[in-house]
């Protein structure tokens, strides 16, 4: 999905696309049963002479089917589905070019005599709907071959659009050659009406490709087409009908009736033309609003992560001169593990945002305890809280609860709330967590009763690089991004998020709200696990980054394991084959060979399929580890490297291919 794409989101979307289908669906299934049941009326909503005719109905049919299984990854049946669109439009497009009956028109009139009107032969539909139906099919084919051919999808169906705009003003003008031309124009208007919906719905499905893409993308040019063109497509064809009107009911005269539509009409544009001005104006102010927020932005980046390099760079000289005191060293050791740890926050969350802003964020969502998550969060933000002696208090139900989410991402949300009501609650504090069910919903709330949040700031609390306080002064840390990220991975999951507060020094409360998951039953308890012993293991380590190579090497030794360090992709081959190690930790980006190509040429030996090939890299993105998996890897780790988890991984060789990729 492109960057720009923020004004509504994927899954909205999605759900407009298939509302479309769908009620393309049901319309065509009505006015199959009025000739099923013998009612016309169902079939020509004007009752005039023009009716859809069966057969369109059962392709319109497929095509809305064909629709709504694409989310769900039925991409051959939306081909198949397409193909028979296609072919139906096709056949019937050959009869009228060629002149001659196919002979399945009548098929499925059951005998009415009724509903010929526009038609050449009885049951036949029109060419402007044959031509729909070839569009429409080769678009459902393009979404189901996917990839590069969606891109043909818009074009087809804006020229779909197209036919059925003139049907539509046809119609609405009563201009009879519009609609009614049965070797040229005949089209019914629930014809009309249901392949409108079907081309919008086929626009929508495609949000990367334009017109979409630029009707959705947070930009100038987005917002300015988000208020012409609906305006510009209702004031124009309403003014016209209203002068129409006004003139046959003889409330003016044809001069009257041009001068006023004139004088609508420019009235009309210059209001428009405004309104876009104005809307203009407005993003243009907003952008200089969000340049001066990143500019203050970069600046508390910088701030903070100058912040804990500071006792780091400390430590460090504390190690170099206290070889023989270890509590010095445990104390130092303690800084540098705590602030490493606020270092890898700080670039988690920077590379999650960017995730979600760019919709690359996917959940892995599975039934999870809320209690357990919970405390998950609780135990994270402990120390914080005990370091500035906040109480922390939870009120818990006592039947669990059920959720549909992402156990990681739902415990970040919540590390997140805890840890902004630690930082504002101040020294001796209280923090309350509660949990309530409420009809289909978990509710769970954060308060405080800290600095509180101004009023005035609560509309854009949320906000990306929003800070309450932005002082110099200011003594609590954070790059503002940690309630942006909480909102966003809650909307993911398909819930919300509620900021509250009565002022500043009054404190602040948050509010959540989660969709329960539809099976309540509390789960059976896994037997666990008896522990494996640790067995010594020859690992290679690759990276072009000699310290961090040494480093980890140290650390795999001292836990036991033989390691050996190579620092290019080329040298790591060579290594390989001689040493044949029992693991491999291999970095991605490196000169001569990189990670990915390295390990291709070392799954190529038929030796080389028991080996644990782990790649560890800063890079931690989805396509990264897609890329992984398709190189050979077994595992992908993001630097910096838990070490716990990884000589846990180390230490189960028998797991090594049966979950690629985990971590």
């Amino acid at each position: 999905m492109p960057t720009q794409l923020a004004i509504v989101p994927p899954r909205s979307l999605r759900r407009l696309s298939g509302l479309l289908a769908l009620c393309a669906l049901i319309a065509s299934v009505i006015s199959f049963s009025g000739w099923m049941l013998d009612m016309p009326r169902l079939t020509n909503w004007l009752q005039e002479e023009l009716s859809i005719q069966p057969n369109t109905t059962v392709l319109i049919a497929l095509a809305s089917i064909a629709i709504l299984l694409l989310p769900y990854g039925q991409g051959r049946f939306t081909l198949a589905l397409g193909g028979l669109v296609a072919l139906g439009g096709s056949l019937n497009l050959v009869q009228y070019i060629a002149d001659v009956d196919l002979g399945f028109n009548r098929q499925l009139l059951f005998g009415r005599e009724w509903g010929q009107g526009g038609t050449m032969t009885p049951g036949r539909f029109g060419p402007p709907a044959s031509i729909t139906f070839v569009l429409i099919g080769a678009s459902l084919i393009s979404l189901g071959l996917g990839d590069v051919r969606r891109r043909y999808v818009p074009p087809l169906a804006l020229v779909v659009v197209l036919l059925m705009v003139f049907s539509l003003l046809g119609y609405l003008f009563d201009a009879r050659n519009f609609y009614a031309i049965p070797w040229l124009s005949a089209i019914a208007l629930p014809s009309a009406i249901m392949f409108m919906a079907l081309a919008l719905s086929l626009l929508i499905s495609v949000p990367e490709q334009h017109p979409m893409l630029l009707l959705c993308e947070r930009s100038s040019a987005g917002d300015m087409a988000r208020t012409v063109l609906p305006i510009l497509l209702v004031m124009i064809p309403l003014l016209i009908w209203l002068r129409v009107k006004g003139y046959e009911m003889e409330l003016f005269d044809l001069g009257t009736s041009r001068a006023l539509g004139a004088a609508i009409l420019m009235l009309g544009v210059v209001s428009l033309m405004w309104i876009a001005l104005l809307a203009l104006r407005r993003r243009e102010q907003l952008e200089r609003e969000t340049d001066r927020r990143k500019d203050e932005f970069i600046a508390t980046l910088a701030h903070e992560l100058r912040n804990p390099l500071a006792p780091i760079s400390n430590a460090v000289s504390i190690l170099k001169f206290s070889h023989d005191k270890p509590e010095v060293l445990g104390r130092a050791t303690a800084i540098i593990e705590r602030q490493t740890a606020h270092l890898v926050r700080l670039v988690d969350d920077l590379l999650d945002l960017s995730r979600i802003t760019r919709g690359k964020m996917e959940l892995r969502l599975r039934r999870v305890d809320l209690v357990s998550v919970i405390n998950q969060a609780v135990e994270t933000c402990g120390p914080m809280a005990a370091s500035a002696r906040q109480a922390v208090m939870l009120e818990l139900p006592e039947q669990p609860i059920y959720l549909e989410a992402d156990s990681a991402r739902l415990a970040q949300v919540l590390t997140n709330l805890l840890g902004n009501a630690c930082k504002f609650a101040g020294q001796s504090g209280r923090i309350k967590l509660t949990v309530a069910r409420q009809d289909k919903l978990a509710i769970i709330t954060v308060k405080d009763n800290g600095i509180g949040i101004p009023v005035n700031m609560l509309s854009f609390i949320f906000e990306m690089f929003s800070q309450v306080d932005q002082s110099l002064e200011r003594t609590q840390s954070g790059l503002g991004i940690g309630l942006t990220l909480a909102k966003q991975l809650v909307e993911l999951h398909g819930g919300k998020i509620e900021a509250h507060s009565d002022g500043l020094g009054k404190g602040s409360k948050f509010v959540i709200h989660l969709p329960l998951a539809t099976n309540q039953t509390p789960q059976s308890k896994a037997p666990q696990r008896p522990s494996e012993p640790v067995v010594s293991r020859r690992i290679l380590i690759v990276d072009d980054n000699v310290d961090s190579a040494k480093s980890l090497s140290e650390v795999l030794k001292m836990a036991g394991n033989i390691t050996f360090v190579a620092n290019d992709g080329e040298e790591a081959i060579e290594a390989v084959e001689k040493l044949r190690p029992d693991a491999i930790l291999l970095d991605i980006g490196m000169p001569k060979l990189n990670g990915f190509d390295a390990c291709r040429r070392i799954r190529e030996n038929a030796w080389a399929k028991n080996i644990l090939i782990i790649a560890l890299t800063g890079w931690g993105q989805e396509e990264d580890r897609r890329k992984s998996a398709e190189a050979g890897f077994d595992v992908h780790l993001v630097k910096p490297v838990n070490v716990a988890e990884l000589l846990d991984l180390l230490a189960r060789p028998s797991q090594r291919r049966e979950n690629p990729l985990q971590g």
